[in-house]
């Protein structure tokens, strides 16, 4: 059996903002450098013996204060970026509806097959998280592993995961350096924990104690 424990990556001064990332390399903000302080702590009792990350600022910075002290190498990998957002990056709900009132509607649908120009859909983010969640599931079945990501490209990731639907993309919602616990088996995957953000909130579960 192995462990994946995934993580969104702290906050930025965009989310704080409500502007929407994807691609863009936004670093993390103060706050988002507390958080990922107090997601450190969290896992300082835990084995971790492989560790990967999206390549964007705010991901990878995420994951070496997550570490701490422990001498793991990173694999950084444009796989775990956030979905692509084309046009619509660095503008919040309310700019990119003014400013493309004909992708709003379309953008709100639950659509696998909707990208904004020069982005990404979500069945192609799914099949670009599910070939590097199921070759880390793969190469770790005996090990302890952290991934450091983006919330909506994650939820694609526990989708290929948990052998959801691609329509399950829709059902999950993921806090900034919340922490998602994964056993994974040769043929299945079984979700343990899901976005708890106890370590950061002050609350600490009994079973931690």
């Amino acid at each position: 059996m192995g462990v994946i424990y995934i993580t969104r990556h702290g906050e930025t001064e965009w989310n704080a903002e409500g502007r929407i990332q994807g691609h863009t390399d936004v670093p993390l903000s103060e706050r988002g450098r507390e958080q990922a302080q107090m997601l450190a702590r969290r896992l300082s009792t835990i084995r971790i013996d492989a560790a990967y990350s999206s390549d964007l600022a705010r991901a990878a910075e995420t994951a070496r204060v997550a570490l701490g002290e422990r001498d793991i190498p990173v694999t950084f990998t444009e796989e775990l970026r956030e979905y692509n957002k084309g046009v619509f990056e660095g503008l919040t709900e309310a700019e990119y509806r003014e400013a493309y009132p004909e992708l709003y509607g379309p953008s709100m649908a639950n659509d696998l097959d909707f990208a904004p120009p020069n982005g990404e859909t979500i069945r192609d983010t799914s099949a670009r998280l599910d070939r590097i969640v199921q070759r880390v599931k793969n190469a770790h079945m005996e090990e302890n592993v952290l991934i450091v990501g983006h919330g909506g490209s994650l939820r694609a990731g526990l989708v290929s995961l948990l052998e959801l639907p691609l329509e399950a993309n829709w059902k999950f919602a993921m806090h900034n350096c919340s922490l998602t616990v994964i056993y994974t088996y040769p043929d299945n995957a079984v979700m343990h924990l899901y976005n708890d953000t106890s370590h950061i909130s002050g609350a600490v579960r009994a079973w931690e104690r």
